[in-house]
């Protein structure tokens, strides 16, 4: 199972399409028996994302893998307290994987503690969640370690597939996550239902629209995932374990598509592709 279970919404009010709010407890106890039941075996969370840490620590999680990111802004003195106060919370002796959250805040300084937190078996895998290829240009400059690398991609935001970026992280020895699958749950949104920002961009989202019209806007999402063999794990939040199990459902019927017909789906405007810049509200 290539998929991995994102728990920014058992922490906070997230998502675009979300109408929910947070995740209630007993919602949550049933996604992660489904996750569990399916075979998803990595969850992804991180000190940003409000309770979730802490809710996920007053849960049986020992069979998941476990990767978490550090505070956005963090200094490398905090590291060690940070990384102790994230296991302490999630009532585990160690962290799969640890991702800091901004690739702005590396420092070598800060990779210091990071590897010594290794040596003592606290931290697995570390690495950076980036939002743009030209962090990774900078990161491997830098001589960063890499050793597991969170990025975008969906059917609109294409800029890791096109440049060539997962094949030069898997040649490296790269673990790739991809997460915004479904983009804040924009992609899974019928058209009537966007909020007016959107409209500014009918042509590319027009374009989505009439992709492959016999499928669902679940399914359109999900076909990207095929395209992506170098990718280990592709990160999903949901609000429901029934939207998990048509996540799952769906997956196990996806066919391959040609990159040539993906890319004509491949939109490069920040506005657009990049949740931060977004004003919906």
């Amino acid at each position: 199972m290539r998929l991995a279970l994102g728990t920014v919404q058992f922490g906070l009010d997230y998502g675009i399409s979300n109408r929910a709010g947070e995740v209630p407890d007993d919602e949550l106890d049933a996604i992660l028996a489904l996750a569990r039941k399916l075979g998803v075996d990595t969850l992804d969370t991180a000190q940003a994302y409000g309770r979730a840490e802490t809710r996920l620590g007053r849960r049986h999680t020992a069979d998941f893998q476990l990767v978490s990111k550090l505070t956005p802004g963090i200094q490398a003195t905090e590291v060690v307290t940070s990384v102790a106060g994230s296991l302490q919370r999630l009532a585990r002796p160690r962290l799969d994987g640890l991702l800091l959250h901004r690739s702005q805040d590396a420092s070598p300084a800060l990779f210091e503690q990071l590897a010594e937190l290794q040596r003592q078996g606290v931290v697995g895998k570390v690495g950076v969640s980036v939002y743009a290829p030209e962090e990774l240009t900078r990161w491997l400059k830098q001589g960063y370690p890499l050793e597991l690398v969170q990025l975008p991609a969906n059917l609109l935001d294409q800029r890791f597939l096109r440049s060539g970026w997962l094949d030069r992280l898997q040649t490296l020895g790269c673990e790739i996550h991809v997460r915004s699958l479904f983009l804040q749950g924009l992609l899974l949104m019928q058209p009537a239902l966007r909020p007016a920002y959107f409209d500014a961009f009918s042509e590319p989202l027009s374009r989505l629209d009439g992709w492959r019209p016999h499928l669902s806007a679940l399914h359109k999402a999900l076909a990207l995932i095929p395209a992506l063999p170098q990718v280990s794990r592709f990160v999903v939040g949901v609000c429901h374990a029934h939207e998990l199990a048509a996540i799952a459902s769906a997956c196990a019927y996806l066919q391959p598509s040609q990159s040539d017909e993906l890319g004509t789906l491949a939109c490069d405007e920040p506005a657009l592709i990049n949740p931060a810049l977004w004003r919906t509200s």
